[in-house]
């Protein structure tokens, strides 16, 4: 079943240039596989290379975002006129439907929310909201993997509540690039001498899953590297402390902040025999940057776990 859907989604990619009507705006485009509505023109286009792009993960009640998830890389923003008699709830199950049958995981969805939640959506993003009418909206953000690439994929779909003939259609998709380089891996040696020389040092190769404090296998590297420090100073005691940038609210990123920390100290006294009184996990959120959180640049130096002599 699954298989069919992909192959129809193909299908659907490749006969979209059938319905690209004269009333796109000049230059776009639809993107090359998730594509569009047929009978949909495009009313404004944005395709860049390198961006940051940000997405709804979790309300808090109805006019606020407790969790808002981030990502970098090549970014198409789409937005699509959609066709007569197509309204906002019929759009948004074409495609929930297509990016299930790609294997995306829905993240954040929401139905038949009024302008105000819209508005407040747009902001919590970063987005103008330059709707001005009354809308009812309908929305989901999913993620997935095409060829190998990490993707975020949002549909943002309106429909007037007095005017069923102008429904609208928002696709923020964001695919994520392999990187082009590795960073060496923080040895031993180079953790001992900024601990003895300044009683801390911050580690970047220590990789933890999109808003969750599950390590990637890409951090055991660095784990055995901390292993062997400790092992060649039996006397040495470690706070683990783990740093977030200021994306989401204080309360979310400290909590976040603990467990990740707990999730390195439960993995070196688990996994590479480190004794647990020798290491205490501590979380303190955004609270201590590196780097201003302006930029994305910034926000990746700030997200950190440090080691503290203690």
């Amino acid at each position: 079943m699954r298989r069919m859907g992909f192959l129809a989604l193909l299908l659907f990619a490749a006969l979209q240039s059938i319905y690209a009507k004269a009333g796109d705006i000049p230059g776009s485009s639809d993107h090359p596989v998730i594509g569009r509505i047929p009978g949909a023109s495009i009313i404004a286009y944005k395709h860049l290379p390198n961006a940051v792009a940000r997405f709804p993960l979790e309300r808090q009640g109805r006019y606020k975002f407790k969790k808002v998830g981030e990502a970098t890389g090549e970014l198409w923003k789409i937005a699509y006129r959609l066709p007569r008699g197509t309204d906002a709830a019929s759009a948004i199950a074409v495609y929930r439907q297509r990016l299930a049958d790609l294997g995306f995981e829905m993240l954040f969805t929401c139905s038949n929310e009024n302008t105000i939640f819209y508005r407040k959506l747009l902001e919590a993003i970063g987005e103008d909201p330059w709707e001005k009418n009354t809308y009812k909206i309908h929305c989901l953000v999913t993620r997935g993997n095409l060829k190998n690439q990490p993707m975020v994929v949002a549909v943002y779909a309106t429909s007037l509540v007095r005017n069923k003939k102008s429904n609208f259609l928002r696709l923020h998709i964001l695919q994520s690039r392999p990187l082009e380089t590795k960073l060496d891996v923080v040895g031993a040696e180079k953790i001992a001498a900024d601990i003895d020389a300044q009683g801390r040092i911050a580690l970047y190769g220590i990789e933890f899953d999109h808003d969750s404090a599950r390590l990637r296998r890409s951090s055991r590297p660095v784990l055995k590297e901390i292993a062997k420090y400790l092992s060649g100073n039996p006397r040495a005691k470690l706070y683990v402390v783990g740093h977030t940038d200021n994306t989401g609210t204080y309360e979310y990123n400290l909590g976040l902040s603990r467990k990740r920390a707990a999730a390195v100290v439960k993995a070196l006294t688990t996994d590479y025999g480190v004794s647990a009184q020798r290491l205490k996990a501590v979380g303190v959120g955004p609270v201590a940057p590196l780097a201003s959180n302006t930029t994305e640049e910034g926000r990746a130096r700030n997200r950190r776990v440090e080691l503290v002599l203690q």
